[in-house]
């Protein structure tokens, strides 16, 4: 059986069909979150991924999709960014995006897992490669399944604390370690891989000149259009510039 594991999507279209289109032979699927906020191809990510079968849980994108109040505290610019996917997205996405599950122990295609989106309100922001043990455990919830999955902090790499393994797949559509690269992973045969495929930016690219509400912010839509090219989603800088440094998608 072969499982995929995809993450933190975030309204890339153009990276999850590239992803889909690698691993087509996939048996089933593991999403761990933030499937169409804050992208410019919402829609189509939404089309994609609503026929994608398997165990799909819920990020904090998504939450704040059906509850666009949490994003009031938003810098204008980024406000600007989910205003516009929220008014055009159809009733129907928002249908898919109330089904995402929470998180928890889930048993795919025979692997007992616990899949958490990876931040832990009051605890752990981001789970990265140098966070401490005791703070990575947090993601578990205390559960005891072998595999711990887990997004959010968009880098590719695993742990093994105890007798659990914890494992981040990387970002599909936001990569935020230098490299034009959309980052999943695969489990086959019971172990897990970490894996990259290359995508096409230019549609993404056009998707975003016609986010109309971004018309006001003209360098911050530069400033994003860059950000997809150079690897560096929310910017070039700490703490994604260093695990570049050292090698990590």
């Amino acid at each position: 059986m072969k499982i995929l594991v995809i993450a933190d999507i975030h309204g890339n279209a153009e990276a999850l069909r590239a992803v889909l289109a690698q691993e087509s032979d996939a048996d089933t699927a593991v999403f761990l979150g933030d499937s169409v906020s804050p992208g410019p191809q919402a829609n189509e990510t939404f089309e994609l991924l609503k026929e994608v079968s398997g165990t799909l849980i819920v990020g904090n994108h998504d939450t704040q999709m059906l509850q666009p109040e949490l994003v009031a505290g938003w810098p204008p610019q980024w406000r600007a960014v989910h205003d516009w996917v929220y008014a055009n997205f159809p009733a129907e996405g928002f249908e898919f995006l109330r089904s995402l599950k929470p998180g928890g122990d889930f048993e795919v295609a025979g692997i007992s897992m616990c899949l958490h989106h990876g931040t832990v309100p009051g605890k752990l922001r981001h789970a990265l490669p140098d966070t401490p043990n005791e703070a990575l455990v947090e993601v578990a919830q205390g559960s005891t399944s072998p595999f711990v999955l887990f997004g959010h902090s968009h880098v590719q790499f695993s742990r093994v604390i105890g007798n659990q393994t914890f494992i981040n797949p990387g970002s599909v559509g936001q990569n935020r370690c230098g490299k034009l690269l959309a980052c999943y992973g695969v489990f086959e045969d019971g172990k897990f891989h970490h894996r990259q495929v290359e995508f096409d930016p230019q549609p993404w690219l056009d998707a975003m000149d016609r986010v109309g509400t971004l018309d006001e912010f003209p360098d911050f839509r530069e400033w994003l259009k860059n950000g997809l090219l150079t690897g560096y989603g929310i910017g070039e800088n700490e703490p994604w510039t260093k695990f570049a440094a050292q090698g990590y998608s």
